[in-house]
């Protein structure tokens, strides 16, 4: 997820690399020593005479030094288990390290200072000599404002990860940021579907359109606008929020910042600013935690499963999702992320039976795939991988199409499932299901099979959709009377029957399967349409049968 989220601390705290590094910045100052870069801060005080020490506190060595303060008595608590930080001017620990200090520190005449008793400071404290240091009261008003903003800005941040961690979603995240900033936002995705809209943001005058089930998008304007001025590339580029002013709004301002899942840019969160307002620093810091917790948040719904980065597979995803009642819209998205909007359509639903290493493992599938099938739409959805084939003509289910999904399949020990081919992109979540359904049915029958057509599949399919009871009424009664009749007399006309159905009703292929002659064959089907009362040229009852002995498999399978 790349950058690491702040820890909760009851009391809010900074690092002391922060404060030097701001002092150093601004003062033109520079620390000597090295020091411990990950020691926290949580507040300053320049030090007085009988002070009680923390380990918190950053200490500066005041101008007007008390004539005991290095004295071993001079603070009337005992040292703490850490020493305190003690930032003092570099040339004046220099001469207490080197000489008497006697001619800097007033004295009575009865006590001279030496540089032994200097050394107590060392005993003290963690020293840190800083070369031109200013003023103790200029640093310490410089310090206190840095570490008021870094307190302040790390418990917002806090704010946020507590309200994540509560189970709130985007929206709730998105409110709680703006009540920060005052700013209008907006979080989204890489196919520029507006997934959270900040209450201001919904007030702008332009940039959005909504479909008619209620779904926001960044209008096609807007998004050829972040192409044309290259801000889509500073998005992809950058990994931190940036500011920039476009020539489209010459009156607003923004900041973006990229979403990154496993280090693939699936989204990114935007902030608008008046046209003369300058980014500041916490605008800047804010939104770039915000777009971590954005990520999170995302992981935790798998919003964004094991995506490769193309724009259209969120697109895709939600697709699939059914999300869209519009053709148009959809069309329009499919343009706008450089993807041909065919009539015709299947889907390929590929599946792993063997345990792997998910992410890795369909990352190079999808890759392999799509040098396969280049006109094709692939995504990861639900760890299984989807392809989507969309072309012009109809489609059709013959070799030159499936030969190469099968092969590849075959190399990569995956199971295939076609859905059929269909005209309605509206209907594709539906020829979704029956693809994983004829995946999940037609494994069990044949598990040594690769590739498996939902045409092959459709009766399993329907029974699906039914439960045991009301498929047991399906089955025509006179293939129970001819089993019961098969028990009594111990004859095979069931077996007859059925044997008769699967191999096309030729009289033949029918009894060579049962090994036996044809005269026997046609004496049971004579004695079958004797019992029944039926005659065996009859197609429609035939078809019954038919049904009847796959609602049987299903039901025994």
């Amino acid at each position: 997820m790349g950058r690491l989220p702040f820890l909760f601390r009851e009391i809010l705290m900074i690092t002391l690399k922060t404060l030097l590094d701001q002092l150093q910045d601004i003062c033109r100052c520079m620390v000597r020593n090295d020091y411990d870069t990950t020691r926290f801060i949580s507040r300053i005080d320049i030090l007085r005479q009988n002070t009680v020490l923390c380990p918190d506190t950053l200490y500066l060595y005041p101008d007007d030094i008390p004539e005991n303060l290095l004295k071993p008595d001079a603070f009337s608590a005992p040292a703490p288990e850490q020493s305190p930080v003690l930032l003092i001017d570099a040339v004046l620990w220099e001469t207490y390290a080197k000489t008497s200090a006697a001619e800097y520190l007033p004295t009575t005449g009865e006590f001279l200072h030496t540089a032994n008793e200097a050394t107590a400071l060392q005993d003290r404290f963690s020293v840190i000599p800083v070369e031109n240091m200013p003023a103790p009261e200029d640093t310490f008003l410089l310090l206190n404002q840095r570490l008021t903003f870094e307190l302040r800005l790390q418990q917002e941040i806090n704010d946020l990860y507590h309200l994540l961690y509560s189970g709130h979603g985007l929206d709730d995240l998105i409110l709680r940021a703006e009540s920060f900033l005052h700013r209008p936002m907006s979080v989204l995705d890489a196919s520029y579907s507006m997934i959270a809209v900040s209450p201001l943001m919904h007030q702008l005058p332009f940039g959005m359109e909504k479909s008619e089930e209620g779904s926001i998008f960044l209008s096609s304007q807007e998004v050829e606008s972040l192409r044309r001025l290259q801000i889509e590339h500073q998005i992809y580029k950058n990994n931190q929020a940036f500011f920039i002013q476009t020539e489209d709004h010459p009156d607003t301002n923004w900041i973006f910042c990229g979403i990154r899942i496993q280090h693939v840019m699936t989204g990114y969160v935007a902030l608008c600013l008046p046209d003369k307002a300058e980014a500041s620093e916490h605008e800047l810091r804010l939104i770039t935690a915000f777009s971590d917790i954005c990520a999170i948040e995302m992981q935790k719904h798998e919003f964004f499963v094991q995506k490769t980065g193309l724009q259209y597979e969120t697109f895709l995803t939600e697709l699939l999702e059914g999300r869209f009642n519009d053709v148009n819209i959809i069309e329009t998205r499919l343009k706008l992320l450089n993807r041909r909007f065919g009539k015709f359509f299947c889907l390929a639903i590929l599946y792993c039976p063997e345990p792997h290493n998910s992410d890795l493992f369909n990352k190079r599938q999808m890759a392999s795939l799509r040098q396969v099938y280049p006109n094709a739409m692939s995504v990861v959805y639900k760890n299984n991988i989807i392809l989507l084939i969309n072309q012009d003509t109809p489609v059709q289910l013959s070799p030159e199409l499936t030969d190469p999904l099968e092969q590849f399949a075959e190399r990569n020990h995956l199971k295939v499932s076609l859905s059929q081919p269909f005209a309605d992109i509206l209907k594709i979540r539906i020829f979704y299901h029956q693809a994983l359904h004829t995946l999940e049915l037609s494994d069990l029958q044949a598990p040594d099979q690769t590739l498996f057509y939902s045409t092959d599949a459709l009766p399993e399919y329907l029974f699906s959709k039914c439960n045991y009871q009301e498929l047991e009424v399906g089955i025509h009664y006179h293939i129970f009377q001819l089993q019961d009749y098969d028990k009594t007399y111990h004859t095979d006309f069931v077996e007859t029957l059925r044997a008769y159905l699967d191999h096309d009703r030729n009289a033949a292929k029918t009894a060579e399967y049962l090994h036996i002659h044809r005269s026997t064959f046609f004496y049971r089907v004579k004695k079958i349409e004797e019992l029944l009362e039926i005659s065996i040229s009859d197609s429609h009852l035939l078809f019954l049968y038919e049904l009847s002995f796959k609602i049987w498999d299903y039901l025994c399978r």
